[in-house]
């Protein structure tokens, strides 16, 4: 399109032929009225009536440009002189504008240009007091009973449209016309409402506002004093006769006009220093009305050239478009309905649909591409995964198979007496302390020979483990009953060579990642837990005795919540939601102290994550909170298949309600259960929950249903390469995806000192495991404290996902009497808390 509007402004409108112009019938509109101006003049003196010594006068008038030449400074400007009545403005101490004729000083002058000048916007020049030089006819009549002269400055690119005087006084009366007044008035052709003056203390701007619409050039009958002050009288072909009066309604004559240009004016002596605006306009009219095309077009597109300002050229040849077509391939103003091109004239409309069409196809070009680089991505993505699933499975199978092969070997191991047995508790004597098995996960006393705990059923594998050496210290006793014997007796064998149990870390834990839809955020790292089991601990120490025995304690819970936008997501809705509420169990005389902790990471896109995670937390809370609250449960079991529960009633909420509304929402999940002195934790999604204990530091709890994660634990990519891998961004389970989905649950007995952290991958992404756990290891006892230095180090490393997180600090037992049955921590606006019994 630019290239066809370049084609056509340089050689297709040259080789139109030319058409004849259709005139207007009055001249002396068309040709002064671009010559016309209002005035605006600004007084400051006394208000004798208000006493004000600072007051402002403004009045308004008329007046005509009658020069526009070069200044004798050539890099200077063109100065502009204006003709106008002495009795508005004149080089008096007084406001003689008004009839009282009040003690003022004028302060400036502003210059309206008519709106056949320009119509689409208001042009304005103005001068300040120091700057006006007011010109008074010579003699001893006071200026304000003659006609004055004042000019101002405009720029070298800005000559401007200036009157011609008539030939001689009453030259148009030859021919029987009659001379006009030539005002300015509103598109009504009125000046009803015209303020002639304002006083007081009324600001300037308000006056201006006022006198902006009044730029309409109109023929108006001489009728006394209705005519403005300076308005300019002319003939019928738009010259210069006289000039309105203020006083008794006279006219100055145009000899006495001409006899004080003739004195006042600059002599002109290089006429080349006069405006080329006027000379093109005046050429450009009289070839209009002559009927001569060609001279009238290239006239009148001079003037056009001359000052960008002055449209009046412009609009002349609009009227007349395309007949007006551009002669020359210097300029070149376009057709007003149409462009002719190799001799064919195409209207604008017709090139307005070809545009459209065009612009159509380039859409539909570009959905196509797009579409289908959708669709190879899929495919690929389907292929990754696919091949990420075969490779699990494998993995899966080989890990069963080793596993398999152990159990055999320490079968056969048994039957032959190389292997002693252990019992699950050794005798303590002397120095000598305690030597016990139990599961890394619940802590629970398991023998050698289980292959699964009985109290969690978590998986266990025979491998050489050194948490039970105590440096020469413990003993295992041949026989049950038999007295201990010291390690360096040859009938014993040393701990080091007996199997210990730990937890299979494999593949075969996790759930088969299927094809399909993934809306989560960001990855998560699932770091190795080995650190925390229970068997790195001494041997002697009595931690995991102590926690069971706080079991059923009323150990005081400090609770903190902090959820931010993020950095990246500032200005988008938070997709992130968060509950946290602790309060009291009915039904018994000291009640029991619970709390229910949840975060949810909403996803979608726009609003849909962030109604799927609030609709998630609203429903587990509605679920939740009264059968809690009422009577509370007998079995320690029964809460966390309670919890299991609600997670999965907010699971088929959320997928109903896609159903509903054919959305595509979903939403992660992690929350705490604390009841008694146990945490009860679930999780859906790569929304986690951590646990820090002073004497073992940070461990993730959860675990992550990422596709990164499932990798790593496959071997396929290492741990680091999940905050780069281009699946990092893709989960396989996540609430709202199906009316059924599975749920990690997992249980944590609790002591005084630890702190529970559950937050959304806007944290640990951006924050490493490393740092969360120097952040929350701080002494400071506050949680809410913690959850904002957590919060802050999440902006700090980029902040580029909404970040929330629940920090819960377990202190020594309370006293729950008179604690509230239900505090209520934070919550998301939109969720409503359910009626309790």
């Amino acid at each position: 399109m630019i290239a066809l509007q370049v084609g056509l402004s340089s050689t297709a409108f040259a080789a139109a032929a030319p058409q004849p112009l259709a005139p207007q019938p009055a001249q002396d509109v068309t040709r002064a009225g671009v010559s016309v101006v209002r005035l605006l003049l600004s007084y400051v003196g006394k208000d004798s009536s208000e006493g004000n010594a600072n007051s402002t006068i403004m009045c308004t008038g008329l007046g005509v440009l009658v020069r526009s030449q070069r200044s004798t400074n050539p890099s200077d400007h063109y100065e502009n002189w204006v003709l106008t009545d002495g009795a508005l403005v004149n080089n008096e101490k007084k406001a003689t504008c008004l009839s009282t004729e009040p003690a003022a000083t004028l302060s400036g002058i502003s210059i309206y240009m008519s709106s056949t000048y320009n119509a689409q916007q208001v042009i304005k020049f103005e001068r300040k007091a120091a700057d006006i030089s007011i010109h008074c006819p010579a003699g001893s009549r006071p200026c304000v009973d003659g006609s004055t002269l004042f000019s101002f400055n405009s720029s070298l690119s800005e000559p401007q449209p200036f009157i011609d005087l008539a030939a001689k006084q009453g030259s148009s009366r030859a021919n029987g016309e009659q001379d006009h007044a030539l005002s300015l008035t509103k598109a009504d052709q009125t000046l009803n409402g015209l303020p002639t003056s304002m006083g007081g203390s009324a600001p300037l701007s308000v006056y201006e506002k006022q006198l902006e619409p009044y730029r309409l050039p109109t023929i108006r009958q001489q009728t006394g004093k209705t005519l403005e002050v300076g308005t300019p009288m002319v003939n019928g072909v738009g010259e210069l006769t006289g000039i309105h009066a203020g006083k008794n309604a006279a006219v100055h004559s145009r000899d006495e006009i001409q006899s004080f240009l003739d004195a006042t004016l600059p002599k002109v002596t290089d006429p080349a220093a006069v405006s080329p605006l006027h000379d093109n306009w005046k050429n450009g009219m009289d070839a209009y009305y002559q009927q001569n095309a060609a001279s009238a077009r290239l006239a009148l597109q001079k003037a056009s050239a001359d000052n960008s300002n002055f449209q009046a050229a412009q609009s002349l040849l609009a009227l007349n478009q395309p007949k007006a077509a551009v002669i020359t391939k210097t300029a070149a103003p376009a057709p007003a309905d149409g462009v002719t091109l190799f001799g064919f004239h195409l209207p604008y409309w017709v090139l307005a649909v070809v545009a459209a069409v065009l612009a159509l196809l380039v859409v539909l070009i570009i959905f196509w591409f797009w579409r289908s680089r959708i669709k190879k991505h899929r495919r690929v993505l389907e292929a990754e995964l696919a091949h990420a699933e075969q490779h699990a499975t494998i993995e899966a199978q080989r890990i069963r198979l080793a596993e398999k092969e152990v159990a055999q070997a320490k079968s056969k191991m048994r039957q032959s007496g190389s292997l002693p047995s252990i019992q699950p508790a050794t005798v303590a004597t002397g120095q000598l302390g305690n030597i016990t098995l139990r599961c890394p996960r619940c802590n629970e006393i398991v023998a050698p020979e289980d292959n699964f705990c009985a109290n969690c059923q978590q998986q266990l594998l025979p491998t050489d483990m050194n948490q039970y050496q105590q440096q020469g210290k413990a003993v295992v006793p041949a026989t049950p009953g038999s007295s201990p014997v010291p390690r360096s007796a040859p009938t014993a064998r040393s701990i080091s060579e007996q199997p210990t149990i730990v937890p299979a870390s494999s593949i075969a834990e996790q759930p088969t990642i299927v094809p399909g839809r993934s809306i989560a955020e960001q990855p998560t790292v699932d770091i190795p837990s080995d650190h925390i089991s229970a068997s790195h601990q001494d041997p002697e120490k009595t931690v995991p005795y102590a926690m069971r025995q706080l079991s059923g304690r009323q150990l005081g819970l400090a609770v903190g919540a902090k959820s931010d936008p993020g950095i990246k997501r500032k200005y988008k809705p938070n997709e992130d939601s968060l509950f946290a509420a602790q309060g009291l169990i009915s039904g018994s005389s000291k009640p029991p102290l619970f709390g229910l902790f949840v975060v949810a990471d909403g996803m979608g896109g726009h609003a849909n994550g962030e109604d799927a995670s609030r609709l998630a937390i609203q429903t587990i809370v509605n679920y939740l909170l009264p059968k809690i609250c009422s009577q509370g449960l007998r079995q320690s079991n029964a809460y966390e298949k309670l919890l299991v529960d609600g997670v999965q009633e907010a699971n088929l909420a959320v997928h109903q309600n896609n159903m509903q509304q054919n959305a595509d929402m979903g939403t992660t999940m992690t929350a705490a259960l604390v009841v008694d002195g146990m945490a009860y934790i679930v999780n859906v999604g790569d929304s986690r929950t951590y646990l820090y204990r002073p004497a073992t530091g940070l461990r993730k709890v959860t675990l992550d249903h990422s596709v990164v994660a499932s990798l790593v634990e496959a071997g396929i990519i290492k741990p680091d390469d999940i905050y780069t891998h281009p699946k990092r961004n893709q989960i396989y389970r996540s609430l709202g995806e199906k009316p059924a989905i599975e749920i990690d649950a997992f249980k944590e007995p609790l002591q005084p000192g630890d702190k529970i952290v559950l937050c959304s991958d806007g944290l640990w992404d951006m924050v490493r495991d490393p740092k969360i756990e120097a952040v929350v290891k701080s002494p400071v006892p506050n949680p809410a404290i913690i959850g904002d230095a957590l919060i802050k180090a999440a902006l700090e490393g980029g902040g580029e996902d909404n970040v929330s997180v629940v920090v819960v600090h377990v202190t020594e037992p309370v006293e729950t009497t008179g604690m509230p049955r239900l505090q209520l921590v934070a919550k998301p606006d939109s969720v409503d808390m359910p009626q309790l019994p």
